[in-house]
């Protein structure tokens, strides 16, 4: 009988340190768990207070420097301006701001405060940084994207695509985007080649 005792309280004591780990275990990752939301949070706060205006009395004073943030979502490229004629909105608080700020795409204040506004505007249409390599009048041309995210024409080469495969004439007539001035050169001397 001794003996049975014995493996009896043995069994429980284990159990019970068993228990004890996993509870222990637990409430460490559970507390990990919250510092991480926390840290989170704060972040989330932090985030939300450098976009929120904290103080509607700053005024646009001749000093203020006032950024246009352009995002272009079909290339995801962001391209900077700064007003040069800001007399306009000087003694303007965000309020009067946004009342005469004209635009006809979504933007959104990002910082307002006497020293320097931010002003992210988004255009759904690629920026002028682009040229597509098309066809135009069955010559191989180059295309410009202007500010409005229209393709104009930029110049007309003397190449013609009379003798070029259906699948190219129809690649051209689609056109193709490139990036840069400097890409253009590579493409056309494939279609050429």
């Amino acid at each position: 009988m001794k003996k049975s005792y014995k493996i009896f309280y043995l069994f429980l004591a284990l159990s019970l340190v068993f228990v004890f780990l996993v509870f222990t275990f637990l409430d460490i990752t559970l507390n990990k768990q919250d510092n991480k939301n926390k840290v989170e949070i704060d972040k989330a706060k932090e985030e939300l207070s450098k976009e929120i205006n904290v103080s509607p009395e700053e005024e646009i004073n001749e000093d203020t420097i006032i950024e246009y943030e352009n995002y272009y979502t079909e290339c995801e490229h962001v391209l900077r301006e700064f007003e040069a004629d800001k007399k306009k909105y000087i003694k303007m608080n965000e309020e009067k701001f946004k009342k005469n700020f004209k635009t006809n795409h979504e933007m959104k204040i990002l910082r307002f405060d006497s020293d320097r506004i931010i002003i992210r505007i988004s255009k759904d249409y690629l920026c002028p940084n682009h040229y597509i390599v098309g066809e135009y009048e069955g010559f191989v041309s180059i295309y410009k994207i202007d500010d409005e995210g229209k393709k104009t024409l930029f110049k007309k080469l003397d190449q013609s695509i009379e003798f070029f495969s259906d699948y190219d004439k129809n690649k051209l007539k689609k056109g193709i985007l490139v990036d840069s001035i400097d890409d253009i050169g590579a493409i056309i001397e494939n279609f050429i080649s």
